[in-house]
């Protein structure tokens, strides 16, 4: 469907916008200056090859032929100048003085020449309608140049005519009112021509205007959609971003920061997996805080939430880079030791006893508490060679640790 911002530009104007458009006055104007440029030339030529015959057949009015055609021929000429350099501007005058000169020019030869026919001097009434034809003026100038045309042809009939022609006077008045007739018709069918003209050049012009403005408001839509494609990418890399947030923080322990039994449970599976596929071996430590309900009991919650944070922050100062922390339970936490033997896991988590028994644990009020932990320690071997059972030796190692007096390290 036709979008209506073209619709509207296809609109046929009416007569008043042609008429009242600036550049189409302008256009107008040139036509009209070149039409007098040439009808001038070609009324200082025909007035000058009407002379020249008419001396020729008529040599005894030569003289007087010459004397007045000559400054007629001569004022074509100047107003064929005039019009090429400042017509523009009095176009329309200037073309109303050229095609009054072959009327002049025409009747001063019959007035000269004697026994001309009545014919001859009545053909003088067809002038308009070539005046019509070759300087195309708006109505109102061309019904004054006509008005002016004809109080020049009444006085030519009023002058020649007399007691040897006694026809001349009816056919001057009959040429008179055909040339008038001829000139109005003429005159009037350039006029609609012209306005239909300008009105398909508005029409051209509007729509090429108005298409203009489409590709403009397209381009400020294609702008606009680029600005929102720029938008929505934006938005969908923060929304990537927020979502591994989101994934992360999903897989961290909300209070120690520590990975949590989701994040566990996949890093358990992926080194089952690398352990089956290439070998290798992996230590793991269960530690459990030693008294944490009674310290729960006796300094508060927010004591034990304090003792919590206190061994994550142990554990995060004593491992390994590479090395897995988890928060494994309540009061338990894991670490997994990617490529470490049993001994070697063993003397890690006796790092970690040491550490947090030597380190206090600042309260919210400014108070301290020492805690200690117990911890199970087990590797994959040739008895354990799985996750599950890889946990279930450190949780019995653990046991055993807390029955021989907590703050105590078990390897099994």
């Amino acid at each position: 469907m036709e979008p209506a911002v073209l619709s509207r530009a296809t609109e046929k104007p009416d007569n008043g916008a042609a008429r009242s458009d600036r550049r189409l006055r302008a256009v107008y104007r040139r036509e009209l200056q070149n039409s007098v440029f040439v009808s001038s030339l070609v009324v200082a030529i025909g007035i000058a090859a009407s002379a020249v015959a008419t001396c020729f057949l008529q040599p005894a009015v030569a003289v007087q032929i010459v004397a007045v055609t000559g400054p007629l021929a001569a004022a074509a000429i100047v107003v064929a100048g005039l019009a090429r350099k400042r017509g523009r501007r009095y176009v329309v005058p200037l073309g109303m003085l050229v095609a009054l000169l072959p009327i002049a020019s025409t009747g001063a030869s019959v007035g000269l020449v004697q026994n001309t026919e009545a014919f001859a001097v009545a053909s003088l009434g067809l002038m308009p309608l070539a005046f019509a034809i070759f300087i195309p003026l708006e109505r109102r100038p061309h019904l004054v140049w006509l008005a002016v045309a004809n109080v020049a042809f009444i006085g030519l009939a009023l002058t020649v005519s007399g007691e040897t022609h006694p026809t001349l006077p009816a056919a001057l008045a009959l040429a008179a009112v055909l040339g008038t007739a001829l000139s109005v018709g003429a005159n009037e069918l350039q006029v609609r021509r012209r306005l239909e003209t300008s009105g398909q050049l508005l029409a051209v012009r509007g729509l090429y205007t108005r298409m203009k403005e489409h590709e403009t408001d397209l381009r400020r839509q294609d702008d606009f959609l680029f600005m929102q494609q720029e938008t929505l990418v934006v938005q969908q890399d923060e929304l990537l971003r927020l979502n591994e947030e989101l994934e992360t923080i999903a897989r961290l322990d909300a209070l120690t920061g520590l990975g949590n039994r989701l994040r566990l449970n996949e890093d358990l599976a992926q080194l089952a997996g690398q352990i089956e596929r290439g070998g290798g071996t992996a230590g793991l430590l269960l530690m459990d805080l030693d008294r944490f309900k009674r310290l729960n009991d006796s300094a508060g919650h927010l004591a034990g939430d304090a003792a919590l944070r206190g061994v994550a922050d142990v554990l995060r100062q004593t491992s390994r880079v590479g090395d897995g922390l988890y928060r494994y339970g309540g009061e338990e936490f894991l670490v997994i030791l990617d490529g470490a033997s049993l001994d070697e896991a063993t003397k890690v988590a006796d790092e970690v006893r040491r550490a947090l028994e030597s380190t206090p644990v600042t309260l919210e009020d400014g108070g301290t508490i020492h805690a200690t932990v117990s911890a199970g320690c087990s590797a994959v071997g040739p008895q354990v060679s799985s996750m599950d059972s890889l946990l279930q030796v450190a949780d019995v190692a653990l046991q055993m640790a807390k029955r021989a007096g907590r703050n105590q390290i078990v390897a099994a």
